[in-house]
């Protein structure tokens, strides 16, 4: 088991992302996720606290061939 230093641990959590932008409550997780291209996906989400329902869309980088 690896101990996570906090520079590696600040780049795993994702809570300061996940807020409604209509309440700023904290949400989980995206109510659906939909893969779109290798590059992009969708997510469907929806408060809990204010019922506000919106989408957000992640764009990966794209992937470089790495010289063996």
């Amino acid at each position: 088991m690896a101990l996570l230093t906090d520079t590696a641990r600040s780049r795993l959590v994702t809570y300061e992302k996940n807020t409604c932008p209509q309440c700023s409550a904290w949400l989980l997780a995206p109510d659906w996720s939909e893969h779109l291209s290798e590059r992009r996906v969708r997510h469907t989400w929806s408060c809990e606290t204010c019922g506000y329902g919106f989408e957000t869309t992640v764009f990966f980088p794209a992937l470089h061939d790495v010289a063996a």
